[in-house]
């Protein structure tokens, strides 16, 4: 049996070395369009923290890693078009056509930026954040700004102010919520992290959506949002990840979300053809529906869910816990399952709980809700 695999993300990688270390007589072949690979995308933090020295010591496999455990690995290899009929991927590398043949085919594109729709100033004063490349675009820019704004309030742009938090930048981050990490922690704790932000000088600007940009006569330019216009020097936008289904949506069904749409086995409507990673929804524990969820430990369970199935080993996805971690601003932040609006969404009557505790025997505990 012949699997290609598209996308050298970590599900890719994941799926590839899951089936060759089960069968290593299986023919796999892994197609990226990129130059490099297993870019950890935190990578940026840890080079500003100098926890690492180069940006290429955050990875953890290489392509030669693959080859040695017989997997082909095709780098600057953009896939061009499916023919889900004859079984055949056409994808261009150095301007030169070639096409691979497979049985069983795994789909690992990943995630992209998705457009704002707005005007953006000159490309060296805006980087959309994603990968390696844009890691080393903010690396060589950033440095040379005054004035910082990075538009979004997730764990990516809570970790590039953590990154820049002692540095000598005036440093804005723009939140269309809110608060900071709505998606994964309650208001009493993104209160927490807020506060902390602050007494490092980083600008919140809650509640405010981009509306657009506008040039200047200096070096600078403004950003302008629904409340205030931000004179900066530089801007990363960090924000409406999507998933990559630009190459499969003819032929297979997609959720609403624009994800596609698989079974617990990771299997597409088509049934030689799986999909893991940030390109599919996950079904969510004590929730009634699929979320596009873009977490790594999803990405990397799912993709041995597909690699096992392929391989006719029979394995279900079930639930995520929606589970996170990171260390911010001097603080161990998780957060696992279904924040307290999310569970009233789901019609979950809940009571929250909060408590604070000093180093003392003090405690103070406020509740909200019903049981």
């Amino acid at each position: 049996m012949k699997v290609v695999v598209i996308g050298a993300s970590h599900g890719g990688i994941q799926a590839v070395v899951t089936m060759k270390r089960l069968n290593p007589q299986i023919e796999v072949t892994l197609i990226e369009k990129r130059d490099n690979i297993s870019y950890v995308s935190s990578g940026l933090v840890l080079k500003m923290t100098n926890v690492v020295d180069d940006l290429d010591d955050v990875r953890y496999i290489s392509a030669s890693d693959l080859e040695c455990l017989g997997i082909k690995v095709l780098l600057n290899s953009e896939v061009l078009h499916i023919d889900s009929n004859s079984k055949l991927v056409f994808y261009n590398n150095d301007s030169i056509s070639y096409e691979e043949g497979y049985d069983k085919l795994i789909l690992a594109t990943g995630s992209n930026q998705f457009s704002t729709n707005l005007t953006l100033p000159s490309k060296d004063k805006v980087t959309v954040f994603k990968d390696y490349i844009s890691s080393t675009e903010v690396l060589s820019r950033f440095s040379e700004a005054r004035v910082i704004s990075i538009i979004g309030g997730g764990y990516i742009g809570i970790e590039l102010c953590e990154g820049l938090k002692n540095s000598d930048k005036e440093i804005h981050l723009i939140e269309s919520a809110d608060t900071v990490l709505f998606r994964y922690i309650d208001k009493e704790l993104a209160e927490i992290i807020k506060q902390r932000m602050e007494s490092y000088n980083i600008e919140l600007h809650l509640n405010e959506s981009v509306l657009g940009f506008k040039e200047t006569e200096k070096d600078s330019f403004i950003t302008q949002t629904t409340n205030e216009e931000i004179r900066n020097d530089y801007v990363i936008v960090a924000v409406n990840a999507r998933p990559d289904t630009s190459l499969v949506g003819d032929f297979l069904d997609l959720n609403s979300n624009g994800t596609i749409r698989v079974n617990e086995q990771m299997q597409t409507s088509d049934p030689d053809v799986y999909a893991v990673g940030d390109v599919i929804s996950y079904p969510i524990h004590n929730s009634f529906r699929k979320s596009f969820i873009p977490l790594v430990n999803n990405v990397a369970r799912s993709a041995t869910v597909a690699a096992m199935n392929v391989l006719g080993n029979k394995m279900g996805y079930l639930t995520t816990q929606k589970t996170t971690a990171s260390k911010i601003f001097g603080l161990y932040v998780a957060s696992s399952g279904l924040t307290e609006v999310e569970a009233k969404f789901e019609g979950i009557d809940v009571e929250s709980i909060y408590k604070y505790s000093l180093p003392t025997s003090f405690h103070k505990e406020t509740r909200r809700g019903s049981h």
